[in-house]
């Protein structure tokens, strides 16, 4: 299966996260995860641009989908900072207040679509700040952290 999805919006086809733009890790539940993070981002996408084109029926399935973001980042974020203190990783304090940054980002968000319905809102979020912080956290975070994981799994093996 294809780690995005592919976008056709009058005629166009458009991705907003392509595959090879996802870092991948040294550690493959990391990379699956992000995998379904990017589908789940480029789906929202799909979604708000069938909605701005006027498709109610997508605007409906929104909430639900930002819902399902929300509980796969919690869930994820989780596995991270278990394995994180499993091998007593020096940067867990750094790593995990930026998971729970970005956890009350993702509620504002939910609670903001939920009180104005605002697509233009949502859009500027997915444009401006989801999609752009998602490939540097895994460049620069969670790349280090599966590094060190690795590293310490290797020696004890």
């Amino acid at each position: 299966m294809e780690a995005y999805v592919t976008i056709i919006f009058q005629g166009v086809v458009m991705e907003r996260l392509k595959a090879e733009q996802i870092p991948t890790v040294g550690l493959d539940f990391m990379n699956h995860d992000h995998a379904e993070a990017t589908q789940q981002i480029n789906m929202l996408d799909q979604l708000i641009q069938q909605s701005l084109a006027g498709d109610t029926d997508s605007q409906k399935k929104i909430e639900p989908l930002l819902i399902n973001m929300y509980e796969h980042s919690e869930a994820h974020f989780a596995r991270e900072e278990a394995e994180m203190v499993r091998v007593n990783f020096p940067a867990y304090g750094c790593h995990s207040d930026e998971h729970r940054r970005v956890l009350a980002e993702l509620t504002q968000v939910l609670q903001q679509w939920q009180q104005s319905s605002d697509l233009q809102q949502l859009a500027n979020y997915l444009d401006k700040t989801l999609c752009s912080w998602l490939i540097n956290h895994i460049s620069t975070m969670d790349s280090v952290t599966a590094m060190f994981i690795g590293r310490i799994d290797q020696s004890a093996a």
